[in-house]
């Protein structure tokens, strides 16, 4: 897989925070940047991700919408759920959706840049 990467949250500390930690990384290239549901849908078909690092608190209808938005897709993208809401409701509603991976912002966030590199380079766990 390819790491083209789109970073979709509302908060400009979190998108830095991952954008820092993934711009080293070989292999993976921030593709875009999203900070609502109607700009990652956009994001989605103008760059095609490979992956996408989704938050569920977003204006305009927040990360399910876009999670619903991606099922309509083609070659849809790997898409890791980055919230600070960890909560089993929210779990299970975006695996329903399709989401891959649920990550909480707290407890997670050295394993995102982990993740990432081993979706890259094809050695990730299974979903």
């Amino acid at each position: 897989m390819t790491g083209r990467v789109l970073l979709v949250d509302d908060s400009e500390i979190i998108r830095s925070r991952v954008r820092d930690s993934l711009s080293s990384m070989p292999g993976v290239e921030i593709v875009g940047e999203a900070t609502d549901a109607d700009s990652a849908l956009r994001g989605l078909s103008d760059r095609r991700p490979d992956i996408v690092v989704l938050d569920l608190m977003l204006p305009g209808g927040g990360g399910t919408r876009v999670l619903e938005g991606m099922t309509k897709a083609n070659g849809r993208p790997v898409v890791i759920v980055f919230t600070n809401f960890p909560y089993p409701e929210y779990r299970t509603r975006c695996a329903e959706l399709g989401a891959d991976y649920f990550f909480d912002k707290t407890a997670d966030h050295e394993r995102l840049p982990e993740l990432i590199g081993r979706l890259v380079n094809g050695t990730a766990p299974p979903a």
